[in-house]
């Protein structure tokens, strides 16, 4: 048996990543939610994209400040209309 269900995770895995991940972020962001809250979820959330495109700029060795600075000025100039 535990075999069988090892199998088929792998299986699901190779042939169904997306949708594999897709489950699992939505089953984590729901548990999340029922435990801590929308806002909170979501502004821990919103920080962890935050950390990741700045970590995204620095393995790319840019200037991390200097573009973050620039697509927030750039979603602040679209807000404004």
């Amino acid at each position: 048996m535990n075999e069988d269900l090892q199998k088929m995770l792998l299986d699901m895995w190779q042939k169904h990543r997306g949708k594999s991940c897709g489950l699992i972020m939505g089953m984590l962001f729901g548990t999340a939610v029922l435990c801590f809250g929308f806002w909170h979820t979501f502004f821990v959330l919103c920080c962890g994209l935050i950390g990741l495109f700045i970590g995204t700029q620095l393995d790319h060795e840019e200037d991390a400040l200097g573009s973050l600075r620039e697509k927030a000025w750039m979603l602040f100039e679209r807000f404004q209309r």
